[in-house]
């Protein structure tokens, strides 16, 4: 039985609510724990393959300690990648104190009745003088839906209609350390815990139930870096580092990650911008390159604006 993520979700956020309507002490001449949480943003990346995700997001501040973020896009693969074109809807709320702060989230992605993914996310942070040090732990729901040929008993074939269906949970850590006034190094690691149940034939007859790797692979596709988010890795881990002169700031960094199901590793490199055009504005150009074990190389880049009042 899948445990229903309703209820710790709704405890978390009135948790959330009730942590940012306390008193909390303020130096008068400091900036409000959510000081740059009022924003609008929108981005895009693509690789060669003809993999796509839009991503707009919208963040509100609430008083002076907590925020809230609602956001949504659209993302498509290609054919060896499911060749899905699902939309995305995301929600987040947090809230921070002079060092701690807790943000929850969640992103679903829909396609229709031939793809559904649900996460569910927070995570609690320490922050002092630029450091950082965090934990995060989520969840996952998602059921991907389509037709497998199969033997009809006659010594022919017949296509009948199948699912795939992941569910687990994963923990992780991740931090940053400022290591001089330009220069600051960040990594994180994350394990997940999925199990996949795949089902051939009508559900509604009582299908064959089990767990067929190649079935689930077939129905939930390739692992692309553009659409890592969703991607089912049993672990990842990034490391990466970050220049900053007074309005312009260049990362680089290297993450890799296990599919799950023996769909073996992804690993990707990446190199970003964040460059502060005009007062309020700040656009982010990247690019990046992506291989799996399988001998797949992708080459991507990326692109988003970002506007604070």
């Amino acid at each position: 039985m899948t445990p229903n993520p309703r209820t710790p979700r709704a405890t978390t956020a009135a948790t959330v609510l009730a942590l940012a309507a306390l008193p909390w002490p303020a130096h008068a001449d400091a900036p409000p724990p959510n000081d740059g949480m009022r924003y609008v943003s929108a981005g895009a990346q693509a690789d060669n393959h003809g993999n796509q995700q839009v991503l707009s997001t919208l963040s509100l501040p609430v008083g002076q300690h907590a925020w809230v973020q609602a956001g949504g896009g659209k993302s498509r693969s290609d054919a060896a990648s499911g060749g899905r074109k699902p939309g995305i809807v995301t929600a987040g709320a947090g809230v921070a104190g002079k060092s701690l702060q807790l943000a929850v989230n969640t992103a679903q992605r829909f396609d229709g009745s031939r793809y559904r993914q649900s996460d569910v996310g927070a995570s609690l942070d320490w922050k002092q003088d630029g450091n950082d040090v965090g934990i995060d732990v989520t969840h996952r729901r998602s059921r991907a839906a389509g037709t497998v040929v199969a033997s009809n008993g006659l010594g022919g074939t017949t296509t009948v209609p199948a699912q795939a269906r992941v569910t687990g949970t994963g923990a992780g850590v991740h931090g940053a350390l400022q290591v001089s006034d330009h220069v600051s190094l960040y990594g994180a690691v994350t394990r997940n815990h999925y199990t996949t149940r795949t089902q051939q034939g009508d559900p509604a007859a009582g299908g064959l139930l089990g767990s067929n790797q190649i079935l689930a692979r077939t129905l939930l596709g390739a692992t692309s870096v553009v659409n890592r988010d969703e991607a089912d890795l049993d672990h990842t881990a990034t490391v990466g580092a970050t220049y900053r002169w007074d309005k312009v700031a260049v990362s680089g960094e290297y993450t890799t990650g296990a599919v799950h199901d023996g769909g073996g590793a992804l690993r990707s490199v990446d190199l970003k911008a964040a460059i502060d055009v005009a007062p309020g504005w700040r656009v982010a150009p990247g690019v990046g390159r992506g291989t799996t074990d399988q001998g797949a190389h992708a080459t991507y880049a990326s692109v988003a604006a970002t506007y604070g009042w």
